[in-house]
């Protein structure tokens, strides 16, 4: 932008300047012949001086032209430089999300459509999800948590209108405002995440999605559902596509009169679900065409559940704290069971923690977890993250993991 302001500047500077020396026509005979362009007029006058002072004179307004587009030139210059600068500075609250852009896919009427964009503090103070608005009633979003501690994770849950009030392709852009203080002063940042789907009209789905709610680690669970097809009569289910080994599906066709066709499905979260959130879709491939392409037409169908463990540990992840060198902090892990159990061991390869917990059997374990800051070079910011292992006598689950996050900054000087 700057180079191109540079170049119009100085075509219209020559322009300017060739025109107005055009202007006055120099006479070494002591006239001064002036032309006027817009009437032809042609006036010769006596001249007053020598030839050489009417020269000089009439340079005046050629070289005032010039001196005042320079000065221009360097306004401008001034100002874009300042522009670009804040052109080209990083969103601080766009880094915080994994992704800023998803698309439904193809789904179906009465779907539970309903994505997360997940977003991690990286940064070394909180971090307040002020506002959000979606450009399109066809999205609705609501914060999973307005404010997020340093190393704490968070999402924006957005979810697509499948009530039958909005078919066919739909998009939306989520504007979120967020806030930080950064050396006492207050900076908010603008990120937009966009969301993109297609609503079948002709293809009703009873529930929307497979929610399995909680599961018992070692349990399986099983759901149905009912997809019913109203167009082409020999529309058909083709194929079903998942991307978990826990995750079993089957379509069997119930109906099919005069274009009317229906699938009851059967979905099966097996034994092997390891612990924790259950959040996939099942891709069930259609014998229609896209349009203009030969690629087959894809129906998306969403599946949640939590498959809990036997023994679970709060918080995990843990953020252990940000810490100056010599500062030691204390945090506390706590472990839960429906059945009385003792912890036998508590460990970590960093010799920097330190851990106390209780050897008496109970249904819930209090472990506090020590960890002290060493010296670090100056100016420089170090991260450390440590598995934290506990184990236990709980025959179903010997041994829990917990992920713990340190970070360790200077001292301010």
């Amino acid at each position: 932008m700057a180079a191109w302001i540079v170049d119009w500047t100085l075509i219209v500077s020559n322009k300017v300047c060739a025109f107005t020396q055009r202007r006055f026509v120099f006479s070494y005979k002591g006239v001064v012949s002036h032309k006027s362009t817009r009437s032809g007029v042609h006036v010769q006058q006596p001249s007053v001086s020598s030839s050489l002072r009417v020269k000089k004179n009439a340079e005046v307004p050629a070289l005032c032209l010039k001196v005042l587009f320079i000065r221009c030139l360097l306004l401008f210059l001034f100002c874009v430089g300042f522009a670009e600068q804040g052109i080209v500075r990083e969103s601080w609250g766009a880094v915080l999300f994994e992704t800023q852009r998803h698309d439904f896919g193809s789904v179906v009427i009465g779907a539970d459509a309903e994505f997360l964009f997940e977003l991690t503090n990286t940064l070394n103070s909180n971090v307040r999800l002020l506002s959000l608005r979606s450009s399109c009633t066809c999205v609705s979003a609501k914060f999973s948590t307005q404010l997020l501690a340093p190393g704490e994770t968070g999402a924006v849950i957005a979810r697509l209108n499948t009530s039958g009030q909005h078919l066919q392709n739909r998009s939306a852009v989520l504007t979120i405002q967020l806030e930080r203080i950064l050396n006492g002063a207050r900076r908010i940042d603008t990120v937009q995440l966009f969301v993109s789907g297609y609503i079948r009209p002709d293809v009703i789905l009873t529930p929307g999605s497979v929610e399995f709610g909680v599961v018992a680690e070692g349990t399986a669970a099983e759901r149905t559902l009912l997809m019913e097809y109203t167009g082409q009569p020999g529309w058909a289910l083709m194929s079903v596509e998942r991307s978990q080994p826990y995750i079993y599906a089957r379509a069997e066709e119930v109906k099919r009169e005069q274009g009317n066709v229906a699938y009851k499905i059967t979905v099966i979260l097996e034994e092997d679900a390891p612990a924790g959130y259950v959040r996939d879709v099942l891709r069930f491939t259609t014998n229609e065409l896209q349009q203009g392409k030969s690629e087959p037409v894809e129906i998306v169908l969403p599946i949640q559940g939590v498959v809990r463990a036997s023994i679970q540990a709060k918080p995990s992840p843990m953020l252990v704290g940000i810490l100056s060198p010599g500062e030691t902090v204390t945090k506390n892990i706590i472990i839960q069971s429906e059945t009385p159990f003792r912890v036998a061991n508590v460990s970590a390869t960093d010799n920097r923690f330190r851990f106390a917990f209780s050897e008496q059997a109970s249904t819930v374990q209090l472990i506090s977890v020590s960890f002290s800051a060493r010296q670090i070079p100056p100016g420089v910011q170090q991260d450390f993250a440590q598995v934290i292992r506990i184990a236990t006598n709980d025959p179903q689950q010997p041994s829990i993991t917990v992920n713990a996050f340190v970070r360790v900054v200077p001292h301010d000087d």
